[in-house]
């Protein structure tokens, strides 16, 4: 019988010891897999039929109707991989449960890699696999703003816009400029448009930006901000992984990269922020939920992908 999804999720571990014990062989990786991307049925990926048999111990599957080879990776983020199972569930676990992050040398000495590229490539995979490309729109309530980060001097840091669920989850994007044109991509893509949006006074954020969303312009001075701020989400939010790329990442960030390392940032966020800042969502399936839930996901999408 077939378990629910969200009890695959659960039972993953939630801490080194649990996961040795659970993933103490690669038989039982396998099966874990085999549970998350089939639901424990493997079927074939050319007609779907369920009718197949293992060969290579249980590394691919031939059907009985078609005669098509599956591999047990193939299509998913471990195609062609030659390492064990066992230690991509350890890099998962490692950058999934860990409040601040991990930085690829960090990752190079937990798994015995010879090669530091090694380690950066892994964690570069498995930060593209932590976005879904059809995930949810933030909403009904948002903050958005900007913010630079990196660098030492103006000239040579990089812009990143933010928007922040009030109470909720957050995204943020790499950009040029925060003309309307960029903003309007950034609230299209990201934020539904129903939503409710707060922003400070920045002549770009009007309705050719955001649309027909309603939208209140908030200026204010520090002291009103000391007392009551607007934005905190946000401020918040920019505060946190200013700390995180200095302090996980040594401030190593190349531009070329920062939407990557962005995109982990708002995957393991709700570890991060105050409680009352914790990220929730509506689709448990995908989305990051609480922290017992957004460790887990990303091992279950890494097999969709």
């Amino acid at each position: 019988m077939t378990r629910d999804k969200d009890d695959l999720w659960r039972n993953f571990p939630r801490t080194a010891i649990e996961f040795e014990r659970r993933f103490a062989t690669e038989e039982a990786c396998r099966a874990y897999w085999i549970e998350a991307r089939w639901g424990g049925e493997p079927a074939c990926a050319r007609c779907g039929s369920k009718r197949v048999w293992a060969e290579r111990g249980g590394f691919l599957f031939e059907c009985g109707d078609c005669d098509h080879q599956t591999s047990l990776t193939s299509g998913t983020l471990l195609e062609k991989t030659r390492k064990p199972f066992k230690v991509w569930f350890r890099a998962v676990f490692e950058i999934s449960s860990r409040r601040n992050g991990i930085s690829a040398k960090e990752l190079q000495r937990i798994l015995g890699f010879g090669s530091y590229k090694t380690a950066w490539s892994w964690l570069h995979k498995l930060r593209a696999a932590l976005v879904r490309p059809d995930r949810e729109p933030l909403g009904p309530f948002v903050q958005i703003d900007e913010a630079l980060v990196g660098g030492k001097g103006s000239p040579h840091k990089e812009l990143v816009l933010v928007a922040a669920e009030a109470d909720g989850r957050v995204r943020l994007a790499h950009a040029d400029n925060n003309d309307e044109g960029t903003l309007k991509s950034f609230a299209d893509s990201q934020i539904a448009s129903d939503t409710q949006i707060v922003t400070d006074g920045l002549a770009s954020y009007n309705s050719e930006s955001l649309g027909q969303r309603p939208h209140q312009a908030v200026i204010q001075t520090k002291q009103e901000r000391r007392e009551s701020d607007a934005l905190q989400g946000c401020h918040w939010t920019v505060s946190l992984l200013k700390r995180w790329l200095l302090g996980t990442h040594a401030g190593a960030v190349k531009p070329k990269h920062l939407q990557a390392y962005l995109d982990e940032f708002a995957f393991t966020a709700p570890a991060c922020v105050p409680s009352s800042q914790r990220f929730r969502s509506d689709t448990v399936q995908w989305q990051p939920c609480r922290v017992s839930l957004s460790r887990r996901s990303c091992l279950v999408w890494m097999t969709a992908w």
